[in-house]
Formats: structure tokens, sequence, C-alpha cells
């Protein structure tokens, strides 16, 4: 294992092209992106502190479904290709944590795409606001509302809104491409179930590590 660091917008993996680390982040998010035909780009997921980036196709091939890139920069270790497979076959306890952490990571999509259907954009944004800075670490989150607004698949007007609603109630403090959290408990309040069932999904399964 090496530390390193990730660097803001730094492409860790594109696809169909080999995976040669895995990324155990800190501090920091990782998004997946899928990359359409069109050229047009969609964030499908994020890794922070809870996940591990890079095993896409690892174990069945070796390259990347998606492109991986730093969203939010931070710390990372990792560890070559190699020597991870060498650790898997070797150790039972590795794969059950792989299995485990795949088990939790496809309910975290299918949770996301049902909220995308039936929460409201303020119910949404709390729980990705909390989601990201529970996997970065930070209190302090850099992205644009028109980052957000892609990310979340809505318009920019619909976000800023939402972020007005929430600074008044002081439970973030909204400024030009850094959202700072205020009021978590209030947050909490707001975001919709997903945010609980999401989280808990990845401590029961990794065991609240």
């Amino acid at each position: 294992m090496q530390a390193t660091e990730l660097r803001l917008s730094q492409v860790l993996f594109e696809p169909d092209q080999p995976i040669q680390h895995v990324y155990f982040p800190l501090s920091g998010i990782i998004s997946l992106v899928v990359v359409g035909g069109d050229g047009a780009d969609l964030d499908v997921a994020t890794i922070g502190n809870e996940g591990t980036a890079g095993l896409g196709g690892l174990l069945a091939g070796d390259v990347s479904f998606t492109r991986q890139m730093v969203r939010v920069a931070g710390q990372a270790v990792r560890i070559s290709r190699a020597p991870f497979l060498l650790a898997v076959d070797e150790s039972r306890h590795m794969r059950e944590l792989l299995a485990a952490h795949a088990d939790a990571f496809t309910a975290q999509l299918l949770q996301s795409i049902a909220c995308a259907t039936l929460h409201s954009v303020e119910q949404r944004l709390a729980r990705w606001l909390l989601t990201i800075a529970d996997r970065s670490g930070q209190r302090g989150i850099p992205f644009t509302h028109k980052a957000i607004a892609e990310l979340l698949g809505v318009q920019r007007p619909t976000v800023t809104l939402a972020a007005r609603m929430m600074q008044k109630s002081g439970l973030i403090d909204s400024r030009r491409g850094l959202i700072t959290i205020t009021g978590r408990p209030g947050l909490r309040r707001i975001a919709c179930e997903c945010y609980p069932i999401i989280r808990e999904t990845y401590d029961t399964a990794l065991g609240g590590t």
C-alpha cells in the first residue's frame, strides 16, 4: 500500500482502459462517470472513505467500466493490481469484504434510482450533501450549483432555490463554489429516508468500519 494524493479532476481510470491500481480514499470524493456515445457524461455514483475505487472490472477482467475521476481533492492509499489480486486469492476474509462491499454498492445504486423518482429536489439535495460530507470527511463541499444540478439531473435554478431555502434556515452556508454544512440535524430532518438506508447498508455490510 502506498499513500497518494487525490487531485481535483484527476482521472484515475478511463472506460476500457487497464486497471493498474486499487484506491482506498481516506478523504475526498471519486465519481464514477458513464461516458455516452455523444460525448455526454453522467455521474452515476460516488465513492469516499466508505468504499474502494478500481474494483469495476478488476476481478472479472482488467479494464474499467467507467471513467473514475476525483470530484473532491483528498488523500488515499493505493495498491497495484497484481498484489491486490494475490491478497484476494489468498484471503477468504478479503473475498468476504469485497462481496459485502459489492452488495452495499449495488443497494446504493438501486436506492438512488428510486430516490430520483420518488423524492423532491430539496430532499435529494439534503441527502446528497450529507453523503458527500460523510464520505469526504469535510463540512465544506466544493461544488457549484451547476455541478450539483448535473449530478442530481435537475435544472440549476431548482438547486439554487433549494439551497437558498436551506441557507435561510441556517442549515448551510452557500458561497460561490463552496457549500458548508452549518446545521446537520436540520439537514437530517429534511433528507429523505434514502440517506439512512444507504448509510446503514454500508455500516451493516462492512461491520460499521
